[in-house]
C-alpha cells in the first residue's frame, strides 16, 4: 500500500460502561488532525456524542452505512467524524462503572463488525478499545478475549498475541490459560509455530532479519536440570526446528533477565511461555505505552493494553496514551502492509 495513501482505521469503543468510548475521544482529539489516515469509529454514537459533550472535545459524529464513503474530506466539518452506528437497544443502560450483559453485548458487536469490514478490505487495519470478558462471555458469545475472536472470524487463523512497548516486545506461546494448563500444552511444536509467526509478524513490522530470544521455564533456565528439565526437552528442541528453517534465536535465558537482554537489544522480541512471563515485566516498564498486536492473522488489529477499567469510569480521568499508541502502531503497520 502506498504511503501516502491515507490509511483507513476502524477504531472500535469497546464496552460502553468501561472507559473505552473516554480514552478513545481523548486519542482522537490528541491525534487530531490526522496525518495519512482516517478514521471509522464503530460504537453508538449518542454514547459518543455524551462523551464528547463531558470531555469538552470538539467532534460531531455523523451516522454512515458500512457502503458510504468513509472520507472525512466528504464532511464539511473537519472535526466531523464518521461511525457504524451498532447501538444495542435491548436492555439499554448506559451506566459508567457497571458489569452487564448489554455492555458485553454492545462490545461484541462493535468488534464483530469491524473484523467484517476489515476482512472485506473497506478498512486497512482495526484498533479496538477494551472489553470485558465477563461481560462478552454473559452476553453468549465464548471467547477468552479479543484475540481469540479476531482468530474465529477470520476465518480461523491462528493468532498470537504481541505486546510492544517502545522498542520491547514479546509473543506469547500460551495466553489466557490456567498456569497449570499452559504448563501442560508446551510442546516443541507449540513453541515452534509462535515462533515462527512471530519472525513472519516482525518483518512484516519492518525487521528484515529478526532474532528472537527465547526465555526457560525454570529459575535460571532449569541450571543444567537441577530445578527441571523442559529447557533440555522442549524449549531447545523447538530452538533446534526454528534454527533449520532459517529463524534466527538464541536461548534459552533464565527467565528473570531475558528481557535485560531484550532492553541492550541482543534481540528483537521475547517469545515468551505463558502469559505473565511477558506482561509482567513490560507492564511494569510501561504501562501507559503499551500495545497489543495481534499477529498471524490477514487482518491488522492493535489495542490498548488495559481492560474496560469500570471503577475508574466514572471518574473520567482515564489516561489515553496507550490508545494513543496503538492508534499509531496500527496507522504505521497499514502503511507498510
Amino acid at each position: 500500500m502506498s504511503l501516502n495513501a491515507a490509511q483507513k482505521i476502524g477504531l472500535t469503543m469497546g464496552d460502553p460502561n468501561g472507559i473505552g468510548p473516554e480514552v478513545l475521544i481523548r486519542a482522537l482529539k490528541f491525534l487530531y488532525p490526522f496525518q495519512q489516515w482516517e478514521p471509522l469509529i464503530f460504537g453508538d454514537t449518542e454514547i459518543l456524542n455524551e462523551m464528547n459533550k463531558i470531555l469538552g472535545a470538539p467532534f460531531s459524529f455523523e451516522t454512515i452505512s458500512e457502503n458510504e464513503s468513509t472520507s472525512t474530506n466528504n464532511f464539511h466539518d473537519s472535526f466531523c467524524l464518521p461511525v457504524i452506528d451498532l447501538a444495542v437497544q435491548k436492555d439499554r443502560k448506559w451506566e459508567l462503572g457497571a458489569s452487564s450483559v448489554w455492555g458485553g453485548e454492545s462490545a461484541f458487536q462493535f468488534v464483530h463488525n469491524a473484523i467484517d469490514s476489515a476482512n472485506r478490505k473497506i478498512i486497512d487495519a482495526i484498533v479496538t478499545a477494551p472489553l470485558a470478558k465477563e461481560t462478552l462471555q454473559a452476553a453468549g458469545h465464548h471467547f477468552p478475549g479479543h484475540t481469540e475472536m479476531l482468530s474465529y472470524y477470520s476465518n480461523g487463523k491462528r493468532s498470537v498475541m504481541m505486546l510492544a512497548v517502545d522498542d520491547l516486545r514479546a509473543t506469547m506461546v500460551t495466553l489466557h490459560i490456567s498456569l497449570r494448563q499452559a504448563l501442560k500444552l508446551l510442546t516443541p511444536e507449540l513453541i515452534l509455530e509462535v515462533m515462527e509467526i512471530t519472525n513472519s509478524g516482525l518483518k512484516k513490522m519492518g525487521i528484515s532479519n529478526p532474532k528472537l530470544g527465547i526465555p526457560g521455564l525454570n529459575p535460571h533456565a532449569g541450571e543444567n536440570r537441577l530445578f527441571g528439565d523442559e529447557e533440555d526437552n522442549i524449549i531447545r528442541p523447538a530452538m533446534e526446528l526454528a534454527a533449520a528453517k532459517g529463524i534466527r534465536c538464541e536461548g534459552p535465558f533464565p527467565p528473570d533477565t531475558v528481557f535485560l537482554e531484550h532492553r541492550k537489544g541482543r534481540f528483537d522480541a521475547v517469545v515468551a511461555l505463558y502469559h505473565d512471563q511477558a506482561l509482567i515485566p513490560l507492564k511494569l516498564y510501561g504501562f501507559d505505552r503499551a500495545v497489543n498486536i495481534t499477529l498471524g492473522l490477514p487482518i491488522i488489529r492493535t489495542s490498548p493494553d488495559h481492560g474496560t477499567a469500570f471503577e475508574l469510569a466514572p471518574q473520567f480521568k482515564a489516561n489515553p496514551h496507550s490508545m494513543i499508541e496503538a492508534i499509531k502502531t496500527a496507522v504505521k503497520m497499514a502503511s507498510t502492509s
